[in-house]
C-alpha cells in the first residue's frame, strides 16, 4: 500500500475515533447535573419565590457562582445581596434565578470561565452543614453542594433545632463521618475514601466512573484499589441490613404512641400536594413502613387497617388537644435523622463502611 494512501487511511480512522468518543458534554448530558427541569422546580424565584435564595445556591448554575464567594467569605447561608441585606425578587430574577434563564449545574458552575479551572480544590470553606473539608482534594467542589446544609450537628443533643430532615444526597457529612445524633463525631476520622484516593468523590465517579462527567461508578469500581473480590454489595447488603433494623425500632417507638394520633397533614406522592388537619385514628394505625422527607420535613408513612396508607411530615402529627406527638425532644426525631443520614447518602455504606455501621448500630441501641 502507497504511504501516502496508508497515512490517509490512518488520520480517517483516528478522526473517526475521536468522533465515536463521547465528549465531556455528552457524558454530562447524562448526569442529573443536566436536569434543566430540576433547576426550574428549585431555583427559580416563579416557583420558590424568596427560598429560592436557599435552593438556588446548588440547584442552578448562576446561584452557585454567585453564592460561592460568599460562602468563602464566610457565610454559608442563603444566598444575599453584596450588602449583606436579603435576597429580594429583584436581585434573584437579576442572577438568572427565573424560569427564562436558569441554569442547571453545567461546566461553568464547577469550572472557572477564564481558565476553565476548578472553582474549588483540596479545601472548602465552612459549609452549611458546619465543617469543612480539608485534604479531599478535587471532591472538595463537590461536597461545596452535598452537605446536609442543615448546621452543625451536636452528637449528643437531647432536642432538635428543628424537625427537618438531613438534604438528600449529602455525601459529604457521611464520607467525612459527620452530621450524627448518638454517635460522636467530634474527632477528626475521615473516610479513607475521602482522605487517601487523591480526589475523594471525583477519583471514583469521574476518573475511574463509567462515563466521566456523567459521574456514575462502575460495577467493578471497588476491584481498582481492593482486587477483583471485592464488589460494592459485599458493604450494602449488611448497611441495608442495619438500616432496615433500625427502621423497625423507630417503627415500634412511634407504634407505643400511635393511639394518640387524631390528625394529620396529609400528603399525596401522586400530585405533592397536602391536605392540612386530616383525621386519621392513631387505633387503626398498624406500622410505619417508610421514613422519608416530604418539603425537607423529617416525614412518615403509617398504614391502616383498611389497606390505605398516609404520609405526614412528622412536625404536623397531632394529638386531638393540637400538640405535636413526637416532639423535639423526642430520640425518634434523632433516630429518623440518622437514618434519613445513611439513606440518603445513596452508597449504602461504600462511602464510609465503618461510619455507617458505627452510625446505626448505636441508634438502634439508643431507642431500646
Amino acid at each position: 500500500m502507497p504511504r501516502k494512501l496508508w497515512l490517509m487511511l490512518s488520520i480517517v480512522a483516528m478522526v473517526g475515533l475521536v468522533a465515536l468518543a463521547a465528549s465531556p458534554f455528552d457524558e454530562w448530558q447524562k448526569s442529573k447535573h443536566s436536569n434543566r427541569q430540576l433547576a426550574i422546580d428549585e431555583a427559580t424565584f416563579e416557583n420558590r419565590g424568596a427560598t429560592a435564595a436557599h435552593c438556588g445556591r446548588c440547584h442552578s448554575q448562576q446561584g452557585f457562582v454567585a453564592w460561592l464567594p460568599q460562602l468563602n467569605a464566610g457565610n454559608s447561608g442563603v444566598l444575599v445581596k453584596p450588602d449583606g441585606s436579603a435576597a429580594d425578587e429583584a436581585f434573584l430574577r437579576g442572577l438568572g434565578l427565573e424560569v427564562a434563564k436558569v441554569e442547571p449545574i453545567t461546566c461553568t458552575a464547577c469550572h472557572r470561565e477564564d481558565n476553565f479551572q476548578l472553582r474549588v480544590q483540596n479545601d472548602t470553606a465552612l459549609l452549611p452543614a458546619g465543617f469543612a473539608a480539608l485534604g479531599v482534594g478535587k471532591g472538595a467542589l463537590c461536597m461545596t453542594c452535598h452537605n446536609t446544609r442543615n448546621g452543625r450537628v451536636k452528637w449528643d443533643a437531647t432536642e432538635l433545632r428543628s424537625l427537618s430532615g438531613p438534604h438528600e444526597a449529602a455525601q459529604a457529612d457521611v464520607i467525612m463521618g459527620k452530621s450524627s445524633y448518638f454517635f460522636n463525631d467530634t474527632t477528626d476520622n475521615p473516610s479513607p475514601h475521602a482522605v487517601f484516593t487523591g480526589d475523594a468523590c471525583v477519583t471514583c465517579h469521574l476518573k475511574l466512573g463509567e462515563e466521566g462527567h456523567a459521574f456514575q461508578v462502575s460495577e467493578t469500581v471497588c476491584a481498582n484499589c481492593h482486587g477483583p473480590a471485592m464488589t460494592a454489595e459485599r458493604v450494602q447488603e449488611p448497611t441495608e441490613h442495619l438500616l432496615n433494623q433500625l427502621l423497625d425500632q423507630i417503627a415500634l417507638k412511634a407504634l407505643e404512641v400511635k393511639d394518640k394520633i387524631a390528625t394529620v397533614t396529609s400528603w399525596d406522592p401522586a400530585t405533592d400536594g397536602d391536605t392540612p388537619n386530616t383525621a386519621v385514628d392513631g387505633t387503626k394505625i398498624t406500622s410505619v413502613s417508610e421514613i422519608l422527607t416530604i418539603h425537607g420535613q423529617m416525614s412518615f408513612k403509617f398504614n391502616l387497617e383498611d389497606g390505605s396508607a398516609v404520609y405526614s411530615q412528622i412536625r404536623n402529627i397531632k394529638d386531638a388537644q393540637g400538640q405535636v406527638v413526637y416532639a423535639l425532644s423526642d430520640p425518634i426525631a434523632r433516630a429518623a435523622w440518622n437514618y434519613l443520614l445513611i439513606e440518603y447518602d445513596g452508597s449504602f455504606g461504600v462511602h464510609y463502611p465503618s461510619f455507617a455501621r458505627d452510625v446505626l448500630l448505636t441508634t438502634t441501641n439508643a431507642l431500646k
